[in-house]
């Protein structure tokens, strides 16, 4: 757990500066079709938080030392690859304001997340890697989780895109990161 917090630390860090001060001029990547079909939705704030929460969620749930230490090894491998992108070519997109008008709850989570978070960094998703790794992790412990772990990430995943913090390409770019980051450590998430 002790090394678990100082990687998620560590990442969290490196996000939030190059967030704030880019090491280079943020490139923005374009809209697409996919991006104006899932549109925008001030409500979509609440499922994009929970994508944040079940990662870690999944990953503590692990018991089986073996499954939970590979699992933490693909989460860094593939954290470390997002971090070399955002780093190296840091990315922007253009942000919506805080909605006006937004009941008490959902206003504050939109003024939270736009407190912590920038509009750098959005490719490749972590939004996107961290929930992928966690999941494929858990669900090698407990197969038949498969049934509805693997569900809820494909219904929450659109909310990095319907909150304006991602565009599809993240999306793509937080799964293949995820993926290769398993694929490393494959033999280990094999029962």
């Amino acid at each position: 757990m002790f090394i678990a917090a100082i990687v998620i630390t560590a990442i969290t860090v490196v996000y939030l500066a190059s967030n704030r001060f880019p090491l280079r001029v943020a490139q923005p990547l374009p809209f697409t079709a996919v991006d104006r079909l899932i549109g925008w939705h001030a409500w979509a704030i609440w499922p994009y938080w929970l994508l944040l929460v079940i990662a870690p969620a999944f990953i503590l749930a692990i018991s089986d030392r073996r499954i939970f230490i590979a699992t933490l090894r693909a989460y860094a491998i593939a954290i470390a690859i997002n971090a070399s992108v955002w780093l190296l070519w840091p990315t922007c997109l253009v942000r919506r304001d805080v909605p006006a008008g937004l009941d008490g709850a959902t206003g504050a989570a939109w003024r939270l997340l736009h407190f912590l978070d920038g509009n750098i960094n959005c490719f490749p998703s972590a939004h996107i890697t961290a929930p992928l790794i966690a999941i494929a992790g858990y669900c090698t412990q407990h197969p038949a989780a498969r049934r509805w772990a693997w569900p809820l990430m494909i219904l929450l995943a659109p909310s990095v895109v319907a909150t304006g913090q991602h565009y599809s390409w993240d999306i793509l770019g937080g799964a293949i990161t995820a993926a290769f980051g398993l694929w490393i450590v494959r033999r280990d998430l094999r029962r």
